[in-house]
């Protein structure tokens, strides 16, 4: 919540709660916290691997235009979380949310909240079966905790980006440099119709981080704001 490409976070402290909003009022709670709909979960969903995706619900979602946290159909705006790195490479690895998902998201996140400063390391999530014949947890898998190119890195900067539901298409970067093949929705060309930093990168992390130029994006808005807000005072004195 994000807890995609996916969820760096470790387990929320249930001391770290935050209101449910009315959309997320029938979602499954664990630790006080909403399970978010692509979260790798046991049959009961309030019994979660936190910080693991499911692989077939993260398709799903993506690819039928659904929130990842309440898994029901976006609407005509939507709410991505980004990083600089998601931007130069184009593509938005966190599939998208109602407006009223990210704000839970932002505050319920241990990542998005600024609470953590690294990803958690590989393998680091604990894959507990259970005993119910009905639940899919035997095929569970360890390669699906994490999402290669993270693990144990610090945390970038992460923003919240809206856009249109007419906007959205899924797309596949290829491996590069920059990281490994990544899936999600397209950035390139995409009109951002709000654009605001959600948390600073992690202290420690030096050199390490990508070229913001989400930074400067805003930066660059602000500049002609302000030049507007000038030329509207001079022609009415």
């Amino acid at each position: 919540m994000p807890t995609t490409p996916h969820s760096p976070a470790p387990r929320p402290a249930a001391a770290e709660r935050v209101p449910i909003p009315a959309r997320l009022a029938h979602a499954p709670v664990s630790a006080g916290l909403v399970v978010p709909y692509i979260t790798l979960a046991h049959r009961d969903r309030t019994r979660p691997v936190w910080g693991s995706i499911d692989p077939h619900r993260l398709g799903e979602v993506l690819h039928h235009k659904r929130c990842q946290v309440c898994g029901e159909r976006l609407y005509d705006t939507l709410v991505l979380m980004i990083r600089p790195s998601d931007y130069l490479r184009g593509v938005s690895v966190e599939p998208g949310l109602h407006p009223e998902c990210a704000w839970y998201s932002r505050r319920a996140c241990v990542m998005l909240a600024g609470h953590v400063d690294r990803y958690n390391p590989a393998g680091n999530t604990p894959l507990n079966r259970c005993g119910d014949p009905l639940c899919r947890c035997r095929y569970w898998a360890p390669a699906e905790d994490t999402v290669p190119g993270r693990e144990g890195k610090p945390a970038e900067a992460w923003y919240e980006a809206w856009i249109r539901l007419d906007d959205y298409d899924v797309f596949t970067v290829p491996a590069d440099e920059s990281g490994p093949a990544a899936t999600g929705i397209a950035l390139r060309g995409v009109p951002f119709l709000r654009l605001r930093k959600v948390r600073d990168p992690a202290p420690d992390s030096g050199d390490s981080q990508p070229m913001d130029l989400l930074a400067a994006l805003i930066a660059a808005r602000k500049l002609w704001e302000t030049i507007d807000a000038t030329d509207d005072s001079e022609a009415n004195p």
